[in-house]
């Protein structure tokens, strides 16, 4: 037995059969025809970019997105397959009119795939139905909301978007639902003017979001800019001008409100303490004044409290007014005829008043 192993004849003949049963097993292989079905291929649409701006056309109402197809080949190139590697593929580029079409697909394999061994015993459907409509255009506006918090002491104003507009493109049937496009951004404890790049959806009339489907934007994304304004109490005051006996330590003032919340840039409230509603002369009244005055309000700040007017109320107090009557002369000459001068009183009985801290009665 020994011989036999040691034999160079004995090892030729096994490496001839070795050799003798992986020619059979791969002729087996290649020659072994399998047939599987593949569902749910995705259709694909190519040249819809000549047919959009050479013909300003577009594919709508597709009525598949995927097929089914059975392939018939060698097994082991069907081994290797799966329904997500197959693409059903539609040429629309030598489309020319708006019009209703059924158009064959080609089934694509995976690169390096040997297709000349492969056919297509089976389609369903058979054919991709669509219609093929004339493009249009419409602008609509970009509207949103901030959806997050401010840091305390801020106050926001409405969001502004860039663009304000979009552009959207397709057939009519799938544009004239569109409303607008809405953008929703957030941020907590947001503590200046805060932006970001955002997508939007769009919205129909009944403020319920549209389909993208067969529409093309001018812009996929948007940026959202919520500008950040500074809160400050600022107080409300008068001026005063001292007069008939009366300054600012005899006087009680009431302002009501006593202050109003301003809103706008950090820098321009740095400086601002109080807000001068008027100047009020002592001297052009006795005892009480009340006015009612509207705030003034720099144009580059903003009154977060509403209240556009104040009422002031000014009263004299720890002084007395008297009134009492000045007799005043009034003295004339008169040349008399014989060259001598008579002399003539008028008196002036005109009630004068006075005002000043009140007698010790004791």
């Amino acid at each position: 037995m020994k011989k036999i192993y040691n034999s160079k004849a004995f090892w030729m003949i096994v490496s001839l059969l070795a050799s003798l049963a992986i020619w059979v097993y791969v002729t087996s292989v290649e020659t072994d025809e399998s047939k599987t079905t593949f569902r749910g291929v995705k259709v694909e649409l190519v040249g819809e970019d000549i047919l959009r701006d050479s013909k300003n056309l577009v594919v709508t109402d597709m009525d598949t997105s995927t097929v089914t197809v059975e392939v018939v080949g060698p097994r082991r190139i069907i081994g290797s397959l799966s329904s997500d590697q197959l693409v059903a593929q539609v040429d629309v580029s030598k489309l020319s009119r708006a019009a209703y079409t059924s158009q064959q697909y080609t089934i694509v394999y995976p690169d390096g795939t040997d297709t000349s061994k492969l056919s297509e015993s089976r389609r369903t459907p058979e054919t991709i139905n669509f219609m093929v409509s004339a493009q249009t255009s419409k602008s609509i506006q970009v509207r949103g909301s901030f959806d997050g918090s401010l840091a305390e002491g801020y106050t926001a104003e409405m969001p502004v978007f860039e663009p304000s507009t979009i552009t959207i493109t397709g057939s009519e049937a799938y544009l004239k639902d569109v409303e607008y496009a809405w953008v929703t951004f957030g941020k907590e404890n947001v503590d200046s003017t805060y932006s970001v790049e955002t997508g939007f959806t769009l919205m129909d009339a009944n403020n319920e979001p549209c389909s993208t489907t067969g529409i093309s934007f001018s812009t996929d994304v948007v940026t959202a800019t919520l500008p950040l304004l500074t809160l400050k109490e600022v107080n409300l005051d008068v001026n005063i001008i001292e007069g008939a006996g009366a300054t600012k330590a005899n006087t009680k003032i009431t302002i009501d409100p006593v202050s109003v919340t301003l809103a706008g840039d950090s820098a321009l409230l740095a400086g601002m303490n109080k807000i001068i509603l008027a100047t009020i002369d002592l001297t052009d009244f006795s005892s009480t004044f009340t006015e009612t005055y509207t705030i003034p309000i720099d144009n580059e700040l903003k009154n977060t409290t509403g209240v556009t007017k104040a009422t002031v109320t000014v009263e004299i107090v720890g002084l007395e007014t008297k009134t009492f009557r000045v007799k005043l002369l009034l003295h004339q000459c008169h040349r008399g005829l014989r060259g001598g001068y008579n002399h003539r009183e008028q008196g002036d009985n005109t009630p004068r008043h006075a005002r000043g801290a009140g007698a010790d009665k004791s």
